[in-house]
């Protein structure tokens, strides 16, 4: 019986901790949006998942940066039902140094008390909204406003900011009611627009309101809606996560079958939550990084089964890749080529096709390996990239422009992307050439037998008896390395060559469809024949000079530079006719 009385004891404590445990979690651990992964919001022409379409909104507001470690769809919802809480909360992202320092400045000149929260926003560039209202700062944004060159756009995107953080502009832009009409362009309507008929009858007679239903839609279901909806609101600035989950769920029930021919599949928008929600899945970078190493221990150590190894993490890391590219272009039911987050990563993706097919010929010879290893770097480059400039690389999945539905142009730019990839990883064999040299390499080149692939091959155009990572013939040390490695540069060189080329051609024809002229001048039409030039001057300065391996690894990576300055510089700071890129 005493020890019937000890677990009774027991098992009280541990319910008692269960109990403290439960109410020790936050409100926002407790809220359940699950729900609300297969819900629909119309926006930019397009119908996004809810999670998609919190992290773009939340975008304007917070750039990269995460609030309290929220998600943006719980932000999105507590911005919208409690916006008193964001009033003095460091929540607007100021993305330009340069806006930076001179708001801090103004702010500590007049309350010093705010020196350690003002080094907080130099680093982090969140600030939030009650200091940017404060007098001090008025006359300095004013002033950075009329800066056309230096500070106007950042000033723009701050205005942007506070404005879309605002109750009713989020209201106003969260359409989640389906038309009454199936046809993809009939505006959805938003909350706001329904809200009303949960009301209470007196007193929307006492303000002289009246609540009309959406004409065309179910009333019952509207009204279930409105209910669900004031549910929620009030769950919410209650605190009261149980009623909250509850709502939630309703609303995420109704919505889909007001108009279930306007809805999409449920699927599709869950998938579209989860992609966004796991990074757009650029991660992958760190997959291709490691193939990298693991490459680069086998070429210079003559480690076999690091290269083997390489190799195989590599396939992973395309696969991966692979299933990220797919996934976007079911979300989009588009090719994801229509903006600069898609151009980098599907170029690179162009990029590794190329190695995985290179790389199956080329199994038995000297260069094996080699192909993986500049697509890999190539790929871990580009995936960094969108992983570290969010804002530079925006993500958000929108419709193609029209100007872009045109079949000449849709392959002129796939063509264009593939080439400058290849450009890519063409200057990174080249670089390695480089350093090569550097280290008391002997000046060697590759010499051509009776193919352009025979030629990347161990001695004289001789296969490599043994595959990947064999010693002895096999051995890429000493002036094969140097030979193996200008072969690669020039194999990548003369197939993105004929790319590039063709890529203009191509876009020639197409300007001279949709704009009159096959050539304008145009900015980023300049710089990719400037990039041409200079792989037909590394084309003739091959056959003139007698340090041919030098030269062309040179002219390789000046190339590149040439490519990337036409792919940064004029799309982000040039205005031109394919600023649109």
């Amino acid at each position: 019986m005493n020890m019937m009385s000890k677990m009774i004891a027991l098992l009280f404590v541990l319910k008692a901790f269960c109990i403290v445990d439960a109410n020790a979690q936050t409100f926002q651990e407790q809220v359940d949006l699950s729900p609300f992964d297969s819900v629909a919001v119309q926006t930019e022409g397009r119908l996004k998942s809810f999670g998609s379409f919190a992290h773009g909104e939340m975008g304007f507001v917070s750039g990269p940066r995460k609030i309290n470690g929220q998600s943006p769809e719980f932000t999105f919802l507590d911005m919208l039902f409690r916006p008193e809480a964001y009033e003095d909360a460091d929540v607007i992202y100021v993305k330009a140094p340069i806006v930076r320092k001179p708001i801090a400045d103004a702010l500590v000149l007049v309350d010093p008390s705010l020196a350690e929260r003002m080094d907080g926003f130099i680093k982090s560039g969140l600030i939030s909204e009650a200091l940017l209202k404060r007098p001090e700062v008025q006359p300095v944004m004013q002033q950075m406003q009329s800066d056309l060159l230096r500070t106007a756009k950042a000033m723009d995107s701050v205005r942007g900011a506070r404005t879309v953080m605002r109750p009713d502009f989020l209201l106003r832009e969260l359409r989640v009611i389906p038309s009454p009409s199936d046809k993809k362009d009939q505006q959805w309507s938003s909350m706001r627009e329904i809200m009303l008929l949960a009301a209470d009858p007196g007193a929307l007679k006492a303000s002289g309101t009246t609540a009309t239903p959406i004409a065309g839609i179910d009333e019952t279901k509207q009204r279930e809606c409105a209910a669900a909806w004031k549910s929620l609101v009030e769950g919410w600035t209650n605190g009261d996560a149980v009623v909250v989950n509850k709502s939630l769920a309703s609303i995420a029930a109704i919505l889909p079958s007001i108009n279930p021919g306007a809805y999409p599949d449920a699927n599709r928008l869950r998938w579209e939550s989860w992609y966004f929600s796991n990074g757009n899945l650029v991660w992958i970078w760190l997959v291709y990084a490691l193939s990298v190493t693991l490459l680069l221990l086998g070429l210079v150590y003559q480690w076999r089964g690091a290269r083997v190894a390489g190799i195989a993490v590599f396939v992973i890391a395309f696969a991966l890749h692979s299933c990220a590219l797919g996934l976007r272009w079911w979300i989009s039911s588009r090719w994801p080529n229509s903006n600069m987050f898609e151009a980098v990563t599907t170029s690179a993706w162009f990029g590794g096709c190329a190695a995985v097919i290179l790389e199956i010929f080329m199994r038995r010879r000297a260069a094996a390996g080699m192909f993986a290893l500049a697509s890999g770097f190539s790929s871990a480059v580009a995936l960094m990239a969108a992983h570290f400039l969010p804002i530079q690389l925006n993500a958000q999945i929108s419709n193609m422009m029209p100007v872009l539905h045109d079949v000449w142009l849709y392959i002129h730019t796939n063509v264009i992307i593939f080439s400058y990839c290849l450009i890519f990883m063409a200057a990174v064999s080249a670089g390695m050439y480089l350093i090569y040299r550097v280290f008391g390499g002997k000046a060697v080149y590759a010499r051509v037998s009776s193919s352009t692939v025979g030629a990347i091959v161990g001695g004289g155009g001789t296969p490599v008896a043994g595959g990947i990572g064999t010693s002895g013939s096999g051995a890429l040390r000493g002036e094969k390395l140097g030979e193996v490695l200008d072969g690669v540069t020039m194999l990548l060189m003369k197939l993105s060559f004929v790319l590039l080329w063709t890529g203009i051609a191509m876009g020639a024809i197409w300007a001279d469809h949709s704009w009159g002229r096959p050539w304008g001048w145009d900015p980023k039409e300049v710089f990719a024949l400037n990039t041409f030039v200079v792989f037909a001057i590394l084309v003739h300065v091959r056959y003139r000079s007698k340090d041919k391996g030098l030269w062309t690894a040179i002219l390789a990576v000046v190339g590149a530079a040439v490519m990337l300055f036409n792919w940064i510089v004029i799309n982000f700071i040039i205005t031109g006719l394919h600023s649109y890129a």
